[in-house]
């Protein structure tokens, strides 16, 4: 199975999470090492200004990272257990509803993948920092975020 097929699947997959759909969120680059969402906003996520709120942006913002952080192990997934163990988000300027689609990027550093790939193939508990940047329509910068994916073996 090539990995267009693999990341096809795993697409399919996140688009069948309660969470995405209750949020809008559509899956837009999944490859190893780089992930990327968008949500186009509805009245629902707009808060009293007009802007997305801050819940949904920092929602985005972790669904990027998590699926980040899985997209160079998904065949391993079954060998581990991922969870965000903590994440913090610097607003940079208003999210005006109608600036949107929003769109959060989430990319490691050359090597990563590897790293943690060999990591699991260990049995080693990794935390691993994971970087988001959320730009608006035009490319503006929104917010910057960081979450930490902790990835250690399942237990049997």
């Amino acid at each position: 199975m090539g990995s267009a097929t693999m990341g096809d699947l795993v697409m399919a997959g996140f688009q069948k999470l309660g969470f995405i759909q209750y949020a809008g969120i559509e899956g837009v680059e999944f490859d190893a090492g780089r992930n990327v969402v968008s949500i186009a906003p509805r009245p629902e996520h707009l808060n009293h200004n007009g802007d997305l709120h801050a819940a949904v942006l920092f929602g985005l913002a972790e669904t990027a990272a998590m699926g980040a952080a899985v997209s160079g192990i998904v065949d391993l997934m079954g060998a581990t257990f991922i969870v965000a163990r903590d994440g913090r988000i610097e607003y940079l300027a208003r999210a005006k509803g109608a600036a949107g689609p929003f769109l959060a990027t989430s990319e490691f550093p050359a090597g990563t993948v590897e790293r943690l790939r060999a990591d699991i193939a260990g049995r080693v508990a990794v935390e691993l920092e994971v970087p988001v940047e959320i730009a608006d329509g035009s490319g503006k910068p929104i917010a910057a975020a960081t979450f930490t994916a902790v990835i250690r073996p399942r237990r049997a």
